[in-house]
This record gives C-alpha cells, structure tokens and sequence, in this order.
C-alpha cells in the first residue's frame, strides 16, 4: 500500500465514495446485478471504488485487507470503508464487533459502503458512527447498523460520549449504558464481567445445563453467592430467586426449574440458637450451615461489585452494610435475623 503523507480533506474522500456509488449504479442499470455473500460485495465494491480512484489523489492508494480485518478498505492511510449488505430490502444489518481489535491506529475516519439487494442493488455510504444505533451479541458484542439512522440517535449519543472518545479496548461505558437499562431480574449475559463494576471475568461453557448436573463444588459456591450477593432472598416478596436464576445462567450456564427448593424445600428444621433449638423455615437454616462462606465471599468481593449487586451507590463496610441489607429484608419474617447473625457468625463459627 502507498500511503500518502499528505492530508486529504474528507471531502475529496466523501467524493470518491460518491464515484463507486455511481459507477456502480450505472452498471445495475446496464445488467442483473445478482445477490453476492459479503465476501463477494465487499471485493465488488473494492474493484469499482478502484475504478473510481483514476484522476484523483487516492489513484494507488486503495488497499482491500484481510477477512477478519477492519475496516475492510484502506484509503490513503487515513480513511477507512466498511463494507456491509443484506439481501433483505431494508437498510438495517449486524455490523462489526465492538472491539475493533485489528483497526489499525493511523486510520482516522470510517465510513460504512452499504448494500441492499432486496429489490435489487442499491447503495448507501454514511461515516460509521451516524448509523451504529444498537449493540447486540452473536459469540461477542457486535453493533447494529441503520443506514437511516436519524442524527443524534446513534448508540455513542445514548451513552453519552462520542465514537472518538469512545474506548474499544474497555466496554465498561457500554455495560454502564445498558444496565441502566436493565429491568428487576435482567442481567448482561454477555458482559457479564465489567472494569467499572470490580467483576472479574468468569469463563464458562457455552452449553446451557440443567443445576443438579453441575459438580458439587459449583452448585455450593452458587448458592453462598446468593445469600452473599442477593439478601432479598431472606424476605416475604415472591420475586425474591429472580435474580438468583438469572445469577445461575449468567455465572454458571445453568437452569433449574425448581430454583426455590433448593432454599427452601423439606419445611421448618432447627437451628440451636442461645444454646437452645428453634425451629426456623428452611432458608435459614440453610444460610446459617453456610454463614463463614458466605461471610468470606461478602469480605473478598470487590466493593465496587457489592454495590451493583445490592444496588447501592457505593459500599464501605461490606460485612456490615450486608448484615444491615438481611436485617432490612427480613423484618417481616417471624425468625428473629438479629439472633440468627450474632449466633451464625460468634467466635467466627457456625
């Protein structure tokens, strides 16, 4: 590839892409242009922007890259074109990944080269930015493309920063963005782990399995995170294991369709509490047989991590403000919680 030292201004760039667009308007006027996969668009609209090139200052300086590259046409050293198309007749299709791994840093603009072969092929280019609307998720986090998109309602102007500032490497902004969003028992399955939220990455398979088919020592770690990270199990409202089934799939890729059992099956059971037994429901006991794991959780975890999971704006004292939260759910139980902690967790045993 030639690179070309000197600037050009956008306009001239702006004005090549308008040539392509032209070229190969007139030869789908002159023959049957047929649906091509987008290996075969993206070379297509290549040889016609190279067509394009002669007389002007990117004559020699048009470079098509690799398959997995992006973006897929290089312009002078210093812009960039993605190509994109769908056979549907609509201006809307998956774009690229959010990551932008393999964007080389000298390229300053982008700009998508869109086709529509629904009714037969027409074309459209716009700058990257104005049309990326969404993000969505095949085996990563990939943008959503409109061509129509209207100003101001590209995906950069929800968030509220711009494509420019925006940083590939982290997607903290976005995991930020969409979990304001988020509904009561909604979770990022996708991004499940966030810089800005202290969670640290938790690989998992890809195959979805039932919770009684993990190992032993899975099924018991999920179930000290919940008393850790959701204390609304311990209160009256019927939702309270929503967002510990959504934690399963999230962190485990599991399901189970008897979740609430698994706290609260086989009744009242006792619990010796100041040295006598008392009968309590079955969830407390559970939690008490567990107190010094769940206790050790609370303390290792990450602040930044508790005050997304309990929804708070920050945390300082975990243990404490965790035993405040259970105090706070419980209320309307008829176990005494205040009890239940000072004996779950005296002399640091169970």
């Amino acid at each position: 590839m030639i690179v070309v030292k000197k600037k050009i201004p956008e306009r001239e760039f702006t004005d090549l892409l308008l040539r392509t667009q032209k070229i190969i308007a007139s030869k789908v006027s002159i023959t049957v242009t047929p649906a091509m996969d987008g290996n075969q668009f993206e070379t297509f609209v290549f040889e016609n922007m190279l067509e394009a090139t002669k007389g002007s200052s990117f004559e020699g300086c048009l470079e098509q890259t690799g398959t997995y590259a992006f973006p897929d046409i290089l312009a002078g050293g210093l812009y960039g074109v993605e190509v994109k198309k769908t056979n549907e007749d609509k201006w809307i299709s998956t774009g690229n990944s959010v990551l932008e791994s393999s964007r080389p840093d000298d390229i300053e603009t982008i700009y998508i080269f869109f086709g529509k072969f629904g009714k037969g092929l027409e074309t459209k280019f716009r700058k990257y930015q104005e049309c990326l609307y969404d993000v969505g998720v095949t085996h990563s986090p990939r943008y959503k493309i409109n061509m129509e998109l209207a100003l101001g309602d590209s995906i950069f102007d929800k968030m509220g920063t711009t494509y420019d500032a925006f940083d590939p490497k982290s997607i903290a902004t976005i995991q930020k963005y969409y979990r304001g969003l988020l509904k009561p028992g909604q979770e990022l399955w996708w991004l499940g782990s966030s810089t800005d939220a202290g969670i640290e990455d938790r690989v998992v398979s890809p195959i979805i399995q039932s919770f009684k088919k993990l190992g032993a020592q899975e099924r018991e770690k999920f179930i000290q995170e919940i008393f850790a990270f959701y204390p609304e199990v311990f209160s009256k409202s019927r939702y309270k294991f929503e967002k510990a089934a959504v934690h399963l799939i999230v962190n485990y890729n599991a399901v189970s369709s008897s979740l609430r059992d698994i706290f609260t099956a086989g009744g009242k059971v006792k619990v010796k509490l100041v040295k006598k037994e008392q009968r309590v429901p079955k969830i407390y006991w559970q939690f008490f047989s567990r107190a010094t794991e769940v206790k050790k959780i609370i303390e290792e975890t990450p602040k930044e991590k508790l005050a997304y999971y309990w929804k708070k704006q920050s945390v300082k004292n975990s243990f404490e403000e965790w035993k405040q939260l259970v105090l706070e759910y419980s209320k309307s139980q008829k176990v005494d919680m205040k009890v239940l902690l000072r004996e779950s967790f005296k002399n640091g045993k169970n």
